[in-house]
């Protein structure tokens, strides 16, 4: 599967120190280095995200009701009557706390106020410390804390595993597939979930890696050379499938960076799944909640907590991954 990078990154040591020429105008405003979006938060429904859970819990639970029993004609069972019965169990998961943290030199912030007006160093500490609580939960989210028993989203127990077809071409990659042998991979995967648990779960979202998701919505149907429709294999996929015939809504697309390289033997993921708030669960006791600075001499020390637990399938079966792709 494929790997997260983990911080604290090489070359940022802190550093406040800028140089201004006599003849250079520096501009007051500063530019923030772009990273990559954060995902986890838009990968799951909203209402997923239990912040229910009390702040104290070290797991969460909930509860599985299950019922078995079928009717029968009297003139076939006599008297006796077939009876129901009902089955109550739970499904448990981990909670675990964490925090991140920052120190602010009296001198250092005096000196930055002194030469950076828009700068206030406790603030953009607070900022950076949040992010910072983002990126944990997306590291932990995607790829799980096996020390932990908190499980990744990209590769969840029981969720079925299966390999895009063989392309004609050779190989079952996206690149070596007609247009066909690609709309093929969607319809076999969305379909094998309907039919596989009878009709319970419909697939509406589709995560690709980048890469594929730039082939699908570039390349048009059945050819260039004048001879195909005018609509890329995304926009015919779309509108064309089991899900929007029934429901009368498009497929949801979406790229997810993590899934290059997250299928077996380091292949390229699909994940075709039903988004639906109940086939999702992640406990989130406590939101990034900031603490008030502490004095500590002549530093201040900044101190966030946040608190959640493993991500949770309730219905793996409303899931597919499709490797190779």
């Amino acid at each position: 599967m494929a790997q997260y990078d983990l911080g604290n990154p090489g070359g940022l040591n802190g550093s406040m120190e800028i140089v201004v020429g006599s003849f250079e105008d520096i501009k007051e405003a500063s530019i923030e280095v772009k990273l990559a979006d954060i995902l986890w938060s838009d990968t799951i429904p909203t209402a997923s995200i239990d912040g229910s859970v009390n702040v104290g819990a070290t797991s969460a639970s909930y509860k599985v009701r299950d019922r078995r029993g079928k009717g029968a004609f009297r003139a076939v069972q006599g008297s006796d009557a077939p009876t129901v019965g009902i089955t109550l169990n739970k499904v448990t998961v981990p909670v675990e706390s964490a925090s991140v943290s920052a120190t602010v030199d009296f001198d250092e912030a005096r000196s930055v106020a002194m030469g950076f007006s828009d700068i206030n160093l406790i603030t953009d500490y607070g900022k950076v410390m949040r992010e910072a609580a983002e990126r944990h939960i997306e590291r932990v989210f995607f790829f799980g804390e096996s020390d932990l028993n908190f499980e990744p989203y990209l590769d969840y127990p029981n969720v079925t595993a299966t390999t895009a077809s063989t392309k004609a071409a050779g190989g079952t990659t996206f690149a070596a597939g007609t247009d066909d042998e690609i709309i093929n991979d969607f319809q076999t995967a969305i379909g094998s979930v309907y039919s596989t648990t009878n009709g319970t779960f419909l697939p509406g979202c589709i995560e690709l890696p980048l890469s594929q998701l730039v082939l699908i919505s570039s390349r048009r149907v059945n050819g260039t050379s004048g001879a195909g429709i005018n609509e890329t294999i995304l926009e015919f996929i779309k509108m064309n499938n089991i899900y929007t015939s029934i429901t009368g809504m498009p497929l949801e697309f979406k790229g997810n960076r993590y899934l290059e390289g997250a299928g077996s033997g380091g292949t390229n993921r699909m994940i075709v799944s039903e988004k639906k708030p109940e086939n999702h669960w992640l406990p989130m006791p406590e939101a990034f909640n900031m603490i008030a600075p502490q004095q500590r001499g002549l530093d201040t020390d900044l101190n966030a907590i946040y608190k959640f637990g493993s991500y949770h399938k309730p219905f793996p079966l409303s899931v597919r991954y499709v490797d190779g792709i």
